[in-house]
Formats: C-alpha cells, sequence, structure tokens
C-alpha cells in the first residue's frame, strides 16, 4: 500500500511543479509541445521534417530526453535549433523537475514555441504532466495495429495521434480499420494523421497542426471557428 501512496504523492508534486511551468509559459506565450512513442517510432524523424519549415518562421527549442547519450540531439542541432538534451539514465520518463531545470539554458522571451521528446517508452511519460498545451503521440504501422489495446494510457491522453511510416504499410499486416477502431474505444477526440516522415507524406499537415498552436497561443486567434456566433 505505501508504494501507492508514494507514487501518488510523486505524481502530486509532478502535477503542481507541472502546472507553474504552463502558467510560466502562458506568460510567455510559448506553445509546449510534448510528444511521445515508443522507440523507433520516429518521433527525431518527423522533428527532422518539420523544423526546417516551422523554423523559418518561428523561434523553435527543443528538450531532447534520453536515458543516455545525445544521438537525436545531435541530429536536431544540425539544424540550427536551439536543442537541450536530458538524460534521464534510469528513468523511462521525463518529469516537471527536470523540465524546470532545462528551461535555465533558454531565454523564454526567444521562444516561440518548445517541443519536448519524451523518453521513447509508451509507459511510464503519460503520467507525467509536463506544463505542455498538447500531447501528439507517435504510433508507427510497423509497431502493429493492436499497441492502442496495449498502451491505453498513452492514447487515451493523446491530444493528435500521428500514425507514422504509412509509406511501408504494405510490407507489414496493419490493419488501419482495427487501429482507428482501437483509439476511438480510448479517444474520441484525438486527431489522427497519417504520414511518412521520410517520404513526406502529410508532412504540412503537421507542421500547419503545430503553427495553429504557437498562433493560437499568441493570441492570433482565427475567428472563422464560431467562437462569435450567436443563435
Amino acid at each position: 500500500m505505501h508504494y501507492v501512496e508514494l507514487e501518488k504523492d510523486l505524481l502530486h508534486q509532478n502535477d503542481k511543479l507541472a502546472e507553474n511551468i504552463k502558467s510560466n509559459m502562458d506568460d510567455h506565450q510559448i506553445y509546449v509541445l510534448n510528444i511521445m512513442s515508443a522507440p523507433g517510432a520516429g518521433k527525431t524523424s518527423l522533428l527532422e521534417a518539420v523544423l526546417p519549415e516551422l523554423a523559418k518562421k518561428y523561434r523553435i527549442a527543443v528538450i531532447e530526453g534520453d536515458i543516455q547519450g545525445s544521438a537525436d540531439a545531435d541530429r536536431l542541432s544540425k539544424l540550427n535549433i536551439n536543442v537541450h538534451q536530458i538524460n534521464t539514465h534510469s528513468l523511462c520518463h521525463l518529469e516537471a523537475a527536470m523540465i524546470e531545470r532545462a528551461l535555465v539554458n533558454f531565454d523564454l522571451h526567444k521562444i516561440d514555441c518548445l517541443i519536448i521528446e519524451n523518453v521513447g517508452n509508451l509507459v511510464c511519460p503519460a503520467d507525467f504532466f509536463l506544463g505542455e498545451d498538447e500531447v501528439i503521440m507517435v504510433a508507427s504501422v510497423s509497431e502493429g495495429h493492436d499497441k492502442p489495446h496495449k498502451y491505453p494510457v498513452m492514447f487515451s491522453k493523446a491530444d493528435l495521434i500521428v500514425l507514422n511510416k504509412v509509406d511501408i504499410i504494405d510490407s507489414t499486416n496493419f490493419n488501419t480499420d482495427i487501429f482507428y477502431k482501437q483509439v476511438r474505444e480510448l479517444n474520441r477526440d484525438a486527431g489522427i494523421m497519417e504520414v511518412s516522415a521520410t517520404k513526406g507524406t502529410n508532412v504540412s499537415k503537421l507542421i500547419n497542426h503545430i503553427e495553429h498552436g504557437i498562433q493560437h497561443k499568441k493570441g492570433h486567434h482565427h475567428h472563422d471557428h464560431g467562437d462569435h456566433h450567436h443563435h
């Protein structure tokens, strides 16, 4: 029983800290994305596909979470993006305290969008709020279509699910119908976007999605969303 109490306390502390981060980011109008996936689903490849376009218009910073090493951060640094590496050593997720420490390395007045690339893991990262505006979850067709049932928390927490590697779908037994059905049983509201980071399929859609989030956070609301309809 003590273990459960301890875990609750840990999550409570984390959430309090994450709320502080969120209000700090809100004050600076910084749009924060938390990107999660299993190892190898293609988080970094997706970022390599979208960041060059986004960086033409916006000031992007990335916090890169890995158990060890800096291979992904090194890849993104080549894009002239401000990247900070966090190594968690044995932890399978990032926590708000780590984000708070990492933020000291950035000038928040010079950031429009902060992207947190979480540790590759389908279990732990879903439990830890990091102060983000949106959770993007990357799944790939090479992982199989049954992942939502196996990892329900991650899929139910996601605001957008990006199904990556659709270019190789014919070489797999991935069943899109089953995948969508399982996702919808867990999450009615998440968008689902089918992309290929390497072939560029629908990458512009993802760029638009992130851009919309950045604009919205800055208060440049698009007034065509029916906000002012009086019936």
